[in-house]
């Protein structure tokens, strides 16, 4: 072959022309770096030969091509060359894969993948300059060709993924998808990996899907045909597997931590090398066998981690447990629950103390009801990212033990007298610091507690307008005078 840079001239026939292209493609496919001058040589014999209107009579090897009878259809000089150039296009690239096919036939595993991944990088790279080279082709006899229906022709750079895909990918993708898949199983158990290998080989398969009708636009058949289902199918395996056997030799807490590394592993998977659709079904069956099949036993953990106050571990049941259907109402009942019972404990201590209601230290009843709604709504905020579904479960409990405890017995009017009595000797001790405000935080604390009390609204209405007053002269009698 000659190595001119100069094109054939443009009257040159197709043996002529394809002898000079093929000679650059071979340049092209052997990744040989080539002129600026040779590029434009061979576009321009593209480009020459497609647009020569001497040749018009449809040869039998086009019609042959293109399924119809010769003349059935009007010639055009650009449509009639194109098809014959596009058809030796389209044999080049399954001759040169043909020989990468056979090397392919006997590697497994990651020798496999080494071979695969890089004869991929080498051979798109490759077919994209090949692209260029024929874009007057693309342009128009392909383009020409699609609008009058034919969608089983495409530009040469898809072309070339069709032939990838039929002579490559089809014969050993469950080789292929095999050997990805053991890799990042291995990649699970803590092996240090290739990522290279897997991501290049699995955006080889989004690739390789293409759309008849749209080739400009992401198809992702073989992704999802070949690789997504082993993929979610080989994660549930390892999953159930994995936390079957953890769970025998290790703690609840332990295994808190496995099951919130492993999806934050799984998310990361997603962003390394996946496609972002697999995100949905991936980490959704993570959740299904990680936290779903095992929600009792962690629901049984919760009151265990609550009374022991290991944050840690709360958060992670919250957080693990929010990502399922109804996973948090279990532990809402037990928090409400948790609430009754320390309140309740709580109260029972000032009983056995000594005390009784007429003879009760106001300010221990009042800091004892406080200090429980003070702990467990610290523990909302910091474990439970102030989930309105435990702010309930809060208000719930502390309505329960607020209004009836030991110190109280069943009358809820009592806790209420007990509070309001305690409410107005701080009034009256804000009456005699009037100007200083040294009693108002004191009295805004109490104020919580009145949310909790039944008809606690209209005490609470009362003493806001109380320490708005520019004095609270004589306010002490007015909140006398309300009904106990």
């Amino acid at each position: 072959m000659s190595n001119s840079e100069s094109p054939p001239p443009a009257s040159a026939d197709l043996q002529t022309t394809w002898a000079f292209l093929e000679e650059g493609i071979d340049l092209v496919m052997a990744n040989t770096p080539i002129s600026y001058a040779k590029h434009v040589a061979l576009t321009t014999a593209v480009f020459n030969y497609c647009i020569s209107s001497k040749r018009t009579a449809k040869s039998p090897a086009s019609a042959a091509f293109d399924g119809t009878a010769a003349g059935r259809r009007p010639a055009h000089g650009a449509n009639l060359m194109g098809g014959e150039l596009y058809k030796n296009v389209n044999q080049y690239f399954g001759t040169h894969l043909g020989g990468l096919r056979n090397q392919i036939q006997s590697l497994e595993g990651e020798a496999l993948l080494q071979y695969y991944a890089a004869e991929w990088s080498r051979y798109t790279k490759a077919t994209s300059t090949v692209n260029h080279i024929f874009t007057h082709l693309n342009r128009h006899w392909t383009q020409r060709e699609r609008d009058e229906g034919r969608r089983n022709v495409y530009p040469v750079d898809i072309v070339a993924l069709v032939k990838w895909k039929d002579t490559v990918f089809i014969p050993f993708q469950t080789n292929l998808v095999g050997a990805v898949l053991r890799l990042i199983d291995e990649e699970r158990n803590g092996r240090a990996t290739d990522q290279d290998l897997v991501k290049i080989t699995i955006d080889s398969f989004v690739a390789l899907g293409v759309d008849d009708l749209n080739t400009n636009k992401q198809c992702l058949d073989i992704y999802k045909e070949h690789f997504e289902p082993p993929f979610i199918d080989a994660t549930e395996k390892y999953y159930k597997s994995e936390a079957e056997i953890f769970l025998e030799s290790h703690s609840m807490s332990d295994y808190l931590q496995k099951a919130e590394d492993r999806l934050r592993e799984e998310e990361d998977r997603v962003k390394r090398y996946l496609n972002a659709r697999t995100r949905e079904p991936l980490i959704g069956i993570c959740e299904q066998i990680l936290v779903r099949e095992r929600s009792s036993l962690i629901w049984d953990s919760f009151l265990g981690a609550l009374e022991s106050g290991r944050d840690e571990d709360l958060q992670r049941i919250y957080s693990l447990l929010s990502r399922i259907p109804d996973g948090l109402e279990p532990l809402q009942q037990k928090f409400e629950e948790h609430v009754v019972k320390s309140g309740l404990a709580a109260t029972s201590k000032l009983v056995e103390a000594g005390s009784t209601a007429e003879s009760l230290d106001l300010k221990l009843y009042v800091d004892a009801l406080l200090a429980i709604w003070q702990k467990n709504s610290e523990t909302i905020t910091k474990n439970f990212a102030d989930d309105a579904g435990f702010v309930a479960s809060l208000d719930k409990g502390c309505r329960e033990f607020a209004n009836r405890n030991a110190a109280t017995g069943q009358s809820s009017s009592m806790s209420r007298e007990l509070i309001v009595k305690y409410a107005d000797l701080l009034l009256h001790e804000a009456n005699k610091l009037a100007g200083t405000g040294d009693s108002e935080p004191d009295l805004n604390r109490v104020m919580i507690l009145f949310q909790y009390l039944e008809d606690g609204d209209s005490l609470t209405t009362l003493y806001t307008t109380a320490l708005s007053q520019p004095t609270i002269q004589g306010v002490s009698s007015r909140v006398e005078s309300e009904p106990i």
